[in-house]
């Protein structure tokens, strides 16, 4: 895991991959790959770490995998996947991630995590999956974060 953690190197390994252009990639895999639970499973999780924090550096990231078509993806990779509890899990954690913020350009992704069918999905992964801790614990932050607001 190349790209977890909550250090100042692990954070210069974040920027580094987001330099590279991994976040488009990750999401180009999850597009190609559609069938592929292990792919979905996978990039999914790579969106978890490049995406996480909340500094000024996570935001351009988080943006990033939208613009790339990351929302959309892993809605797709949840949808495509519902019995597969490690894709649900780390698909609600990233959707979490990439939904995570308030300003203006968060509310947009929160609006187009909506619209782009999270919730349902959401609460899909939530519903197929009542005996998995992790699949609870990272709906609910999907949750919490895609019906945050302040309108």
């Amino acid at each position: 895991n190349v790209c977890c953690g909550t250090d100042a190197a692990d954070f210069a390994r974040m920027q580094r991959a987001a330099d590279a252009g991994g976040i488009e990639v990750a999401v180009a895999a999850l597009q190609a790959h559609p069938q592929h639970a292990g792919v979905q499973l996978a990039g999914c999780w790579a969106l978890v770490n490049v995406c996480s924090g909340s500094d000024a550096a996570a935001l351009a990231h988080k943006q990033r995998a939208a613009d790339a078509g990351g929302i959309e993806a892993i809605v797709a990779a949840v949808q495509a996947h519902p019995q597969v509890a490690g894709v649900q899990e780390c698909g609600c954690m990233a959707m979490a991630n990439v939904c995570c913020g308030t300003d203006a350009a968060g509310l947009a992704r929160i609006q187009r995590a909506a619209d782009a069918g999270a919730i349902e999905a959401v609460v899909a992964a939530l519903q197929a999956h009542p005996q998995v801790a992790g699949v609870q614990e990272c709906g609910c932050m999907a949750m919490a974060n895609v019906c945050c607001g302040t309108d």
